[in-house]
C-alpha cells in the first residue's frame, strides 16, 4: 500500500464517521423541531402534563445535539431556536417567567431568535383569553410581550452578526401593536 492509498483510506474512514454524525445531527434537529412544536401546541391547548413530558424528552435530544456543535453547530441553529421558543413559552405559560438564555440552555443568538418567535405565541394566547373573556390573562400576556420587545429593542447588529434578527424584531413589533389594538378594542367594547 502506498502512502497515498493509506491517506485516502484514513480520510475515507474519517469522512464516513463524519457523515454518520451528520445524519444523526439532522435526525436530532428534526425531532427537536417536532418536539418543540408539539410542546407549544399542547400549551395552547392547556395540556400541561403532555407539554412537560414532551419538553423533557426534547431536553434530552438537545443535550445529545450539543455534543456535535463543534462540527455541525450551524446545522443545529434552527433546532435551538425552536427549542428556545418552546422553553420560553413554557416558562411564561406555567410560571409567568421569561427565562434567561442560561436557563433555556441554548446559545445567545438562538435564544434571541426564540424570544422573538414567542411573541406570536403570546399574541395567540391574548386572542384566546379575550375570546374567553379573561381580560386579566390577556393583559398579563401583553405585558410579557411588551417586556420582551422593550428589552430587545436596542439590539441592532449587522445581518452577518445576527442573521435574521431584524426581520423577526420587526414582525414582533407588528404583533405587539396588533395585540395592543385587540386589547384596547376589547376593553372599549366592554365599557
Amino acid at each position: 500500500m502506498t502512502d497515498l492509498d493509506a491517506d485516502i483510506e484514513s480520510i475515507a474512514t474519517h469522512l464516513t464517521k463524519k457523515q454518520k454524525d451528520f445524519d444523526e445531527v439532522m435526525n436530532l434537529v428534526r425531532d427537536i423541531v417536532r418536539g418543540s412544536a408539539q410542546t407549544i401546541t399542547m400549551l395552547h391547548n392547556n395540556d400541561t402534563k403532555s407539554a412537560l413530558k414532551t419538553i423533557k424528552s426534547t431536553d434530552k435530544m438537545v443535550a445529545d445535539l450539543k455534543k456535535f456543535d463543534a462540527d455541525f453547530g450551524y446545522h443545529a441553529k434552527q433546532a435551538y431556536q425552536e427549542y428556545a421558543e418552546a422553553r420560553i413559552f413554557l416558562g411564561i405559560k406555567l410560571d409567568h417567567e421569561i427565562l434567561s438564555y442560561k436557563k433555556v440552555g441554548v446559545d445567545q443568538e438562538s435564544y434571541l431568535m426564540g424570544l422573538m418567535d414567542v411573541m406570536g405565541e403570546l399574541k395567540r394566547e391574548i386572542l384566546e383569553a379575550l375570546r374567553e373573556n379573561k381580560i386579566k390573562d390577556a393583559e398579563e400576556y401583553f405585558k410579557d410581550m411588551k417586556t420582551i420587545y422593550d428589552g430587545t429593542r436596542s439590539i441592532r447588529f449587522a445581518e452577518a452578526v445576527l442573521n435574521g434578527f431584524r426581520r423577526k424584531q420587526d414582525v414582533a413589533r407588528i404583533q405587539l401593536e396588533s395585540a395592543g389594538s385587540e386589547l384596547l378594542s376589547f376593553k372599549s367594547k366592554r365599557n
